[in-house]
């Protein structure tokens, strides 16, 4: 038997499919279904139930499989410390962001481990924030973008930049467009008494935003809680209400020109993301590498001017 026929095996079996273990490994379907036939055949047993829907394990197949299980990790393990002793990133990494984030910075990110470090298997997720602490504090995700707000205890976390926020609008919208500045901005107190969809009070950009009203002693007229991004574009698009939000949580629908932004002044309204860990868990070699990239991106957005926002202490 040969160590990749035995990983072959376990792709088909995560995948329960020859043709989407194919897909995920690069290689032919036929290659694939050659090397578990010569490893059925060095077995003297058939493994797979092979069918239209996908593949299932036999009895055989079964107990194969519960006894190889701990032999690759064990391996996978090995094989990750030798690396990392090396200084070479490796390994799995789930990362969490906001979706106005993972726009900003994930198809970078992605395009630079594949390029620089390909031993990184990258895992992405997106959700408002208090989502991703849940998720970082119970283990879930190995780094988490989130709101400043989200400091805690069990959490090491870093300035990674603040984003200048929006009021969103339909284009073209007669309520808004008559009080909009020469630079195309509004106000705070404009923005208050417009109806709002916002996200809940957990969530920290509406905490921002409150606090901002407060200093200025001013209230919000009317709020309507949306807890979805993809519902409050929608509920944008239908002229239900005008929203709040980072640049690049809208970026797709700004150039498609279905909404239009307008920053805030009078105050600014900046929403803050920092990077963060488990204070409890040790961080990879594959994550730190991960991290190091979000802080460049960053910086190199903000030299080029892409940035809607800034990065402290630059």
């Amino acid at each position: 038997m040969e160590l990749r026929q035995l990983r072959l095996f376990r792709r088909v079996i995560d995948e329960g499919s020859f043709s989407r273990a194919a897909a995920r490994l690069g290689v032919t379907q036929p290659a694939l279904s050659r090397a578990i036939r010569a490893l059925e055949e060095e077995l003297g047993t058939s493994l797979l139930y092979r069918n239209g829907r996908g593949v299932t394990l036999t009895e055989d197949g079964q107990r194969f499989a519960e006894e190889l299980a701990p032999m690759l990790e064990g391996l996978e393990a090995l094989r990750s410390r030798t690396l990392a002793a090396r200084g070479i990133p490796r390994g799995r990494v789930s990362l969490a962001m906001p979706p106005s984030v993972a726009a900003l910075l994930a198809p970078a990110l992605l395009r630079h481990l594949q390029a620089e470090s390909p031993e990184v298997e990258l895992h992405l997720l997106d959700g408002f924030t208090g989502t991703l602490h849940e998720w970082l504090t119970a283990g879930r995700v190995d780094i988490a973008v989130l709101n400043t707000h989200r400091r805690s205890a069990v959490l090491r976390t870093e300035p990674l930049f603040d984003a200048h926020l929006h009021l969103a609008y339909p284009p073209g919208d007669p309520v808004v467009l008559p009080l909009l500045d020469a630079a195309g901005e509004i106000a705070l107190a404009d923005v208050a008494a417009l109806p709002l969809l916002l996200p809940g009070r957990h969530h920290g950009m509406r905490r921002e935003f409150e606090a901002a009203l407060a200093a200025q002693d001013l209230a919000a007229r009317k709020v309507t809680d949306v807890d979805s991004l993809a519902a409050l574009l929608s509920l944008l698009d239908g002229r239900l209400g005008y929203g709040i939000l980072a640049w690049d949580a809208m970026a797709r629908e700004l150039r498609a020109g279905l909404l239009a932004a307008a920053r805030i002044r009078a105050p600014e309204l900046l929403h803050g993301f920092v990077v963060a860990t488990s204070a409890d868990r040790q961080i990879s070699t594959a994550a730190h590498a991960v991290i190091r990239f979000l802080r460049a991106e960053v910086r190199r957005l903000a030299a080029a001017g892409t940035l809607k926002g800034r990065v402290p202490g630059t």
